[in-house]
């Protein structure tokens, strides 16, 4: 490449990365969804309703009620319990990137499903094999979040914050920073 081809590269880069390098699988998968989903069926809907019903919501909309009855206390730990009296708190006070970066940590999803909050749910277990010095865990697959016995709201939102923003999903959307 040098600077009198670098256009001429760049259009061919740009062609075969979005136009004819990924037009055969384009094509199978569109192929296989018009056989489960008619085409002719997604017209009726615009781009902005197909995105929400395949990708999720795009705003996390929750407040203290909400996650009361969809972040379940589990395993020994129960409403009155502090720690998950502090993570309410915490999850209530979050911005918009943190709530998706918290779903994609314990769902390796960063948006709520269709019809948000009210079609998710998350188990909430003391994690009994840590001390307070450690991180909260989760299991993506199942929705399941472990907290070790926090003592205060500070420190349970120091320690969610460093899990979650130095945590991977296994997906490989990149979040958008809100």
């Amino acid at each position: 490449i040098t600077i009198e081809n670098v256009h001429d590269f760049v259009e061919k880069a740009r062609q075969f990365w979005f136009e004819s390098g990924v037009c055969m699988q384009v094509e199978a998968f569109r192929s296989g969804l018009n056989d489960i989903f008619p085409f002719e069926c997604l017209s009726a809907f615009g781009p902005t309703e197909l995105r929400e019903m395949f990708c999720g919501e795009d705003r996390i909309e929750w407040d203290e009620q909400a996650l009361l009855g969809h972040l379940h206390p589990v395993g020994g730990l129960t409403d009155r319990s502090p720690t998950y009296k502090f993570l309410v708190t915490v999850l209530t006070e979050m911005n918009q990137a943190d709530r998706s970066r918290f779903l994609d940590f314990v769902s390796s999803c960063p948006r709520l499903p269709p019809g948000g909050l009210a079609k998710f749910h998350i188990d909430v277990f003391p994690d009994s094999s840590a001390t307070k010095q450690g991180f909260p865990r989760a299991r993506a697959c199942a929705n399941q979040l472990y907290l070790p016995p926090y003592t205060s709201k500070d420190e349970l939102q120091d320690k969610l914050h460093e899990a979650i923003h130095c945590s991977v999903g296994h997906h490989e959307q990149r979040l958008r920073e809100q």
